[in-house]
């Protein structure tokens, strides 16, 4: 290689650049192309400066150090230029956030706040007589019409219309004292 011969440089190409990116990747942890750009930069200082080897380690073992170094002034580097966003991939990030957002109702402070109004639903309809629980779940829980209720409880039309009024009457007294400051901590 020092003569100039293309064969020599060849044979010292292929014997050593795979091993090199592959040792300048476990040790650095970058992109593909960003090892690539330090193996590159390793490679010219290496031809620049063979006449300086000395042959007292493998020639593998050189280049790896002059990575080594090279891999350190490229931390340097990094660490001293300031962390910045391409306005090009601004669109992207915007794009990919919209993406990955949850929606408002899924998100976990929704949720929880869903699940304790649930629970508070639950915990009034239980505070209330059987019968009345038993004619809202069906309304509002099952969707059911006021003639599927009374074909369902065995009663006539006027008398679940009835039931649902005192229901909920009843419904709506029962959460005022749970929701109030002195009845309990449900959500509002």
């Amino acid at each position: 290689m020092r003569a100039g011969e293309q064969r020599a440089f060849e044979e010292f190409f292929q014997a050593n650049v795979p091993r090199l990116l592959a040792f300048v990747t476990r040790y650095s942890g970058l992109d593909s192309a960003s090892v690539e750009d330090i193996v590159q930069n390793t490679l010219i200082k290496a031809m620049r400066s063979l006449s300086s080897y000395r042959g007292e380690a493998s020639l593998y073992t050189w280049l790896t150090q002059i990575g080594l170094y090279e891999l350190v002034d490229n931390t340097r580097k990094t660490s001293r230029r300031p962390a910045h966003i391409s306005l090009n991939d601004i669109e992207d990030y915007w794009r990919l956030w919209g993406q990955l957002r949850v929606p408002s109702h899924k998100e976990p402070a929704a949720e929880v706040e869903t699940e304790l109004r649930r629970a508070a639903v639950l915990n009034t309809l239980q505070t209330l007589p059987r019968r009345y629980a038993q004619v809202l779940e069906a309304k509002y829980g099952d969707g059911l019409s006021v003639e599927e209720i009374a074909a369902m409880m065995g009663v006539t039309h006027t008398t679940v219309q009835s039931l649902l009024a005192r229901a909920r009457e009843a419904f709506r007294v029962a959460w005022s004292s749970i929701m109030s400051p002195e009845g309990g901590s449900a959500p509002r």
